[in-house]
């Protein structure tokens, strides 16, 4: 992602969007979320929610395995370690 890339966005909201992001995607791919990422899912995911609705499809929902989509859909490497960050 580019994080220079979202005009008007402070780096608050560009990582609770990313957030909210991977922890749909795990919970859409069957992982079993704790309770601090379930109460931050509730918390921000509907001011995400109409973000993420006008995406254009993704390759993981075209049958595509869930590791090559997420290598592609976004870089983990870089978001992964904030999420468990208290």
């Amino acid at each position: 992602m580019n994080r220079e890339g979202a005009p008007g966005k402070s780096p608050e909201e560009m990582y609770i969007q990313q957030k909210v992001r991977v922890l749909l995607m795990l919970r859409k791919m069957g992982s079993n979320l704790t309770a601090s990422e379930e109460e931050f899912l509730r918390t921000y995911a509907g001011v995400v929610n109409s973000q993420l609705s006008q995406l254009p499809p993704h390759s993981i929902d075209q049958g595509e395995s869930a590791a090559e989509g997420l290598g592609q859909w976004l870089p983990l490497e870089n978001v992964a370690p904030a999420l468990f960050d208290g």
